[in-house]
């Protein structure tokens, strides 16, 4: 008897919280005309500035109206559609208590005892243990809020709660690959839970919601089960997704973007560590594009190497030759004036 008089208490709170969203639709309803008929007006009083503006012939005003009325015909668009979908919508015929009593019932006998709070007004049901894929997620506890069952058009009305969370590596409020910060991504499910709670259908509501957290959808996760437990950067321990991941084959190991590179002439990834680089243009070098250069020893990219030597020795070589030449040009240029000063005669001052 206790079961049955708890079970009409929380069928009165549904009866209540259905109420609210009838009551609801019609506001929005209202609401959502009122906006296109202020869009409207706004149309109109764009029209008439572009007759003015017409009349003085003046063009650039007039192409600022028609900007104006062509950004106010896509907002009322926008609102006509919004009015035409709560006007159009049938209106749900409220269940009676005996009704919901039934389907209150239907739901313990599927998922157990129903966890109400009185307080709160929340109904809450708690899956069994979920694992996707040998990932193991833990159980969720389903919990609606009648009180913000109002609000279904605007927000979702309950929460899917990891009990023993087991949250992906990259993101500790991603419990589930789909749920996020304990909202559920219902995908294509959206419409049939909206209207099961609606029709205040309790026990299809449960159910829909349970069986989309017993099933994953590689199409649209929050992360996918593939990346769930992530990786740790070898080097600074950043937690990456294998998208997000790049592998050195020198040391292999596994690093982040940020402590990882890539060799400028093979375009080999590498670590900063196994990382080297070209002596003359700075450049990320791996051990295998490294040239010695056989004058000086450093070691260089192909493209600063020219016969085997960089880049440096040949300037330095170019120096020296330019040097010695002019070294060559001034000792000869010296003997010839010695010379000539030896072969001009003596020319002696009559006393």
């Amino acid at each position: 008897m206790d079961d049955i008089k708890n079970l009409v208490k929380i069928a009165n709170q549904v009866q209540q919280a259905l109420l609210k969203l009838r009551n609801y639709r019609y506001l929005e309803l209202l609401n959502q005309f009122g906006s296109a008929s202020d869009k409207l007006h706004e149309i109109v009083a764009e029209s008439k500035k572009l007759a003015l503006s017409l009349s003085h012939n003046w063009f650039t005003a007039a192409d600022y109206c028609c900007g104006s009325i062509d950004r106010l015909t896509s907002d009322i668009t926008y609102y006509i559609s919004r009015v035409k979908q709560f006007a159009e919508k049938p209106r749900e015929e409220i269940p009676t208590l005996s009704a919901l009593v039934e389907d209150l019932k239907q739901l313990e006998q599927e998922f157990g005892k129903i966890e109400f709070d009185k307080a709160a007004t929340t109904i809450s049901l708690i899956t069994k243990p979920i694992t996707l894929d040998d990932v193991y997620l833990g159980p969720f506890k389903i919990q609606l809020e009648l009180k913000k069952l109002s609000e279904l058009y605007k927000d979702s009305p309950y929460y899917c709660i990891a009990l023993d969370p087991h949250p992906a590596a990259t993101n500790e409020e991603v419990t589930h690959p789909h749920v996020s910060n304990d909202k559920l991504c219902e995908g294509e499910g959206c419409a049939a839970i909206r209207t099961a709670l609606e029709q205040g259908r309790l026990c299809d509501f449960f159910t829909l919601v349970k069986s989309i957290l017993n099933t994953y959808s590689p199409d649209s996760p929050y992360v996918s089960l593939y990346d769930w437990d992530g990786e740790p950067c070898y080097d600074c321990g950043y937690v990456m997704d294998r998208d997000n991941s790049y592998y050195c084959s020198f040391c292999d190991r596994t690093f982040c973007e940020e402590c990882s590179t890539y060799c400028r002439n093979c375009e080999e990834t590498l670590c900063r560590g196994c990382a080297g680089k070209c002596e003359i243009c700075e450049e990320p070098l791996c051990s295998n594009c490294a040239h010695k250069c056989a004058e000086c020893g450093i070691y260089c990219c192909e493209s600063c190497l020219e016969d085997g030597i960089c880049q440096n020795c040949i300037q330095e070589s170019e120096d020296e030759n330019e040097q010695s030449g002019n070294q060559t040009t001034g000792t000869n240029e010296k003997s010839n004036t010695n010379q000539s000063a030896a072969n001009t005669p003596e020319i002696k001052l009559a006393s």
